[in-house]
């Protein structure tokens, strides 16, 4: 059998169930995608520097941003924050078939986009043209375009934006039942990849631990499927540390007769512990 979230398999009849690591995740990502989502639809400012759990998606999200379950949305969600940041507030189907490349249709990342609210789309001329929502204007508005570092300030919107794209996608998957039929999925994927690569960092983090070895990272998700090459990708993304351009999770790595021991960021233990208060008083309601 295999836990149809995180890929885990135990024994028994031929299907699919929930494991236990994931029926004590899932509560932790619905909540934290409650939070955002609240940020992101009602406050005025959208600012990593003083919302701190919208860098924690922006920091953890971004460690997959090469897999091929969720490169594609990286792409397109900086494609649309360079318009938006521009003050370009329309885009043809056309114009982000020229820029972004893709083998797959657009119509079930429109729908997504849509039903987030960051998009509209109406059809012209025989295409589809996506207009840019007061939500994702209010992402990209915020700061001087005129500024030196607004490669810089893009990219980090960029993760944001992507980040809560994703977090509503495992929102989704948090939800699921062990009856596949039930998946409703942008192409029917799951980001398997991402929700584990999570799962381990935000449970660390919620349960008040501050530190994790590549050796114990690795035995987690490797238990769950995750081939080695991406392991590899995924531990050479939590050695690069800056805040600005990369991911901002890890504020040290030290080296000890060949393990690597990665300490995370005192913002994140912060923050999950407000996640970790808020879980239980919705527990307790």
């Amino acid at each position: 059998m295999i836990c149809v979230k995180c890929g885990l398999s135990k024994s028994g009849r031929n299907g699919f169930f929930i494991c236990d690591d994931c029926i004590e995740f899932s509560p932790i990502i619905q909540t934290v995608y409650q939070v955002i989502d609240e940020s992101i639809s009602n406050a005025e400012v959208i600012d990593p520097e003083t919302n701190r759990l919208l860098q924690l998606i922006a920091d953890c999200t971004f460690i997959t941003a090469n897999n091929p379950q969720t490169a594609i949305f990286y792409k397109i969600c900086e494609y649309i924050i360079h318009k938006a940041y521009s003050q370009e507030y329309e885009i043809t189907e056309n114009e982000l078939n020229k820029s972004v490349r893709t083998t797959r249709g657009w119509g079930e990342i429109f729908r997504l986009f849509q039903e987030l609210d960051l998009i509209s789309v109406r059809v012209e001329e025989y295409q589809r043209v996506l207009v840019l929502t007061d939500k994702t204007r209010k992402l990209a508005g915020q700061f001087d375009t005129d500024s030196s570092r607004s490669e810089q300030v893009i990219k980090r919107l960029a993760h944001i934006y992507a980040g809560y794209v994703l977090l509503h996608i495992l929102y989704e998957m948090s939800n699921m039942t062990p009856d596949e039929s039930e998946i409703h999925l942008p192409y029917g994927n799951k980001l398997k990849t991402l929700w584990n690569v999570l799962m381990f960092l935000w449970v660390k983090a919620y349960e008040g631990t501050d530190e994790f070895s590549d050796e114990d990272f690795v035995k987690f998700v490797s238990k769950r499927r995750i081939p080695s090459t991406t392991r590899g990708e995924l531990l050479r993304a939590l050695n690069t540390m800056s805040g600005r351009t990369v991911q901002g999770l890890i504020k040290d790595v030290v080296v000890n007769e060949g393990q690597i021991t990665f300490k995370l960021e005192d913002y994140v233990l912060i923050e999950m512990g407000r996640i970790r208060e808020r879980v239980r008083a919705d527990r307790e309601r």
